[in-house]
């Protein structure tokens, strides 16, 4: 009984961790957010259609992850050889402009990605600059950065998981406790019947 009980808990521990790592690595907004993001821009220029996706959706003072797709705007082919320069200034301010080559991945070629340290608030202007030998392209993708609220850190969602992971945790170790005490009350029991008896 304890053995399965110990099973139990270690299976449900097991399952609490995997839960925090698919969490939190879900919402990493590194490098691996390659080709994810939500598209927030679309426009034509030269023989292009440049699109613009961003991650976080709603970006925060802190790291910016654009991803940046690039068509042939005659056939709608994408184009994976493309030279992208993303420039990000703050429309109203003295923040210094931020460089990022746009890189895509020999797996990926079609998805371009640059990360940016946003360190001000405000409305962010990101000039996308796409060079082949078709021509060139250059576009405007306002992006909104809010400033980060003190104590903010999982949001909602990540803080209800948090909580029934920590529960799940301490019942787990509840159960074990409990069991275990009613199995040494049964063999008290049964070791009292046979002095008895």
């Amino acid at each position: 009984m304890i053995s399965l009980s110990f099973h139990r808990s270690r299976l449900l521990f097991a399952s609490a961790i995997s839960l925090l790592a698919v969490l939190f690595g879900a919402g990493s907004d590194g490098a691996a957010a390659h080709g994810n993001g939500t598209e927030i821009f679309r426009q034509t220029d030269g023989p292009f259609v440049i699109a613009v996706r961003i991650l976080p959706l709603q970006p925060l003072v802190g790291q910016l992850h654009l991803t940046v797709t690039v068509d042939l705007l005659e056939t709608g082919e994408p184009v994976e050889d493309a030279r992208v320069r993303v420039t990000g200034r703050l429309r109203d301010g003295d923040a210094e402009a931020q460089f990022s080559p746009g890189l895509n991945l020999p797996t990926e070629r079609r998805y371009y990605d640059a990360n940016f340290e946003v360190e001000d608030d405000g409305l962010w202007d990101f000039e996308v600059e796409v060079t082949t030998d078709a021509g060139q392209g250059v576009v405007v993708a306002p992006v909104l950065v809010a400033r980060r609220i003190r104590g903010e850190t999982l949001g909602i969602p990540g803080t209800m998981i948090f909580i029934l992971v920590t529960a799940a945790l301490f019942g787990g170790g509840a159960w074990i406790t409990y069991t275990a005490r009613k199995k040494q009350r049964i063999r008290r029991e049964r070791a009292a019947r046979a002095r008895v008896a």
